[in-house]
């Protein structure tokens, strides 16, 4: 390759890096892949949620008026749920109606299902009340909903994708290792779990016990 060659190549390449800094600094929301948020969601068993929650907080933190703390708002998400949606909402004006949603139904349904879910998962973890298949059903109705719960995020994040410019979620789409460690606990967590509703079902270890 000649050196003139190498020396038109490098305005090329910084006009590039100039761009992606450029599209970065203009990022309201989260990017991320719509399979990604679902795997790593569903895997960790809606831990990740509460990290999708803190970075959209802490991506929206400058705009807002009043100071905000980005990590509770992520811990305690059933509560702001409802106004983080309706701003991604308010930001998709320019967008088609089809790529907009209803941002308190959404909001409501994801609210609704991670509450059950997690009064469910109790019930079955300590109290007396529900025993044998009973006590399976409500545990798999309880992860059932904890799954569910991530429709109304993917809806909001394919949303967001188009706002920022990045339909497909190229921004975040591939894996990395903490990703990947997470991947890892997630499988072996979810095969324990299943393993003791089978164990349970075939009357191997106390329901208590599972």
């Amino acid at each position: 390759m000649s050196e003139s060659s190498t020396h038109s190549e490098q305005p090329i390449k910084q006009a590039e890096l100039q761009s992606t800094d450029t599209e970065e600094k203009n990022i309201q929301f989260f990017p991320v892949s719509e399979g990604k948020l679902i795997t790593l969601y569903i895997l960790s068993l809606g831990l990740y949620g509460v990290y999708w929650f803190y970075k959209n907080w802490k991506l929206q933190q400058p705009l807002m008026d009043k100071k905000i703390y980005p990590v509770w708002r992520a811990i305690f998400s059933i509560f702001f749920t409802h106004s983080l949606f309706r701003r991604i909402n308010e930001q998709a004006t320019d967008l088609e109606k089809k790529h907009r949603f209803n941002a308190n139904t959404l909001a409501t349904f994801f609210v609704a299902t991670i509450i059950v879910s997690q009064i469910l998962d109790r019930l079955s973890t300590h109290s007396a009340t529900f025993e044998g298949m009973i006590s399976s059903t409500v545990i798999i109705t309880s992860l059932a909903l904890l799954c569910l719960s991530v429709l109304p995020m993917v809806k909001v994040q394919a949303t967001v994708n188009r706002i920022n410019g990045d339909m497909l979620g190229y921004l975040n789409h591939k894996y990395s290792l903490g990703n990947y460690a997470l991947i890892v606990f997630g499988v072996l967590l979810w095969l324990m779990i299943v393993m003791g509703l089978f164990a349970e079902s075939m009357g191997l270890i106390p329901p208590e016990n599972v």
